[in-house]
């Protein structure tokens, strides 16, 4: 338990990971916090279990009450808001206290680019070994993929080539072409041919018209849902999320974007290629946010990204 203003409260890592609305008014009722979905014409309430929350995603549609923001923010409710293909948007209590110990650590690993090297790198080693157990679970799970040897495969070759890097650019060689054969291989298993293979073009999903829009709006969709996960995680241990290790030091959210990498991947791909050739679009999207929010729960994925941060301080600290 922390202590704060209103006494003790849980650890974000003992909450419930997320839970995400849209379309609704988010309002307090007594000391309560609650929401209704703004086309119900009966007007049903839900209470949102705001002290053993984590984060609470906005999408689109949603309005929230000021009375309610405070509430929140007393019990450390960390507020992602997300579904408009904009940037991310991040809201927490800047009255509430996070011990410093963090950000001093992380703050001369950001300055110090042989530091920076050693933190990106583990950060990638938890991605590549996410990605070789909870990837290959999801495509085994949502792809009926028996098996994924192919993905252990190049999980081994991205692992290996870690140990030998030189610099930050090296690592970002090795790590386009990791990503690019992870959507390869998630392709393969969701049936795309050789001759309309799956591209990656980030924003580009527009109507999701076609399988290769789908997919793409659906990984766009599904990594703003974990950068709100990877903002959490930074912010429940007084980090800013500026201070990138790896994917650029002047790109706004840096670090938001390095710790995400090193879970959302594993979890996104499978999803959303299982659902590369479902007709109604929107119902796509519904079943993919529900499966994904479910697994950050299942998964507890506040657990997992705040122990990547911690060896990325680890493996800093003999550099």
């Amino acid at each position: 338990m922390m202590q704060h203003k209103g006494g003790p409260r849980l650890l974000v890592t003992d909450r419930e990971g997320a839970l995400y609305l849209e379309r609704a008014s988010v309002h307090v009722e007594g000391d309560r916090v609650v929401y209704h979905i703004t086309d119900d014409a009966h007007r049903r309430e839900f209470n949102i279990p705001h002290v053993n929350l984590a984060v609470l995603f906005l999408g689109q549609g949603t309005s929230i009450s000021q009375a309610a923001m405070r509430l929140l923010a007393e019990e450390g409710v960390h507020l992602a808001v997300t579904g408009s293909g904009g940037a991310p948007l991040h809201m927490g209590s800047l009255t509430t206290y996070s011990a410093t110990r963090h950000f001093r650590e992380l703050l001369p690993i950001y300055l110090e680019p042989a530091r920076s090297l050693h933190a990106a790198v583990a950060v990638m080693s938890d991605r590549c070994e996410r990605m070789r157990k909870l990837g290959g679970a999801g495509a085994q799970k949502h792809l009926r993929q028996r098996d994924t040897a192919g993905l252990n495969a190049l999980c081994a070759r991205f692992e290996s080539s870690l140990d030998g890097v030189a610099d930050i650019q090296q690592l970002l060689g090795f790590e386009g072409s990791f990503s690019k054969a992870c959507y390869a291989e998630f392709s393969r298993y969701a049936g795309f041919s050789k001759d309309a293979p799956f591209k990656r073009d980030a924003g580009a999903g527009g109507m999701a018209a076609d399988q290769i829009a789908r997919v793409n709006r659906l990984i766009d969709h599904g990594n703003y849902l974990c950068y709100g996960m990877a903002g959490a995680a930074l912010w429940a241990l007084g980090i800013p999320p500026h201070l990138s290790v790896f994917h650029g030091k002047t790109r706004a959210g840096g670090l938001v974007f390095d710790l995400a990498d090193s879970f959302k991947d594993a979890l996104v791909l499978p999803l959303a290629f299982a659902l590369a050739k479902e007709k109604d679009v929107k119902e796509a999207e519904a079943l993919f946010r529900g499966r994904l929010i479910n697994a950050f729960n299942d998964r507890e994925v506040l657990k997992l990204a705040i122990a990547t941060v911690e060896r990325m301080l680890e493996a800093s600290r003999d550099a």
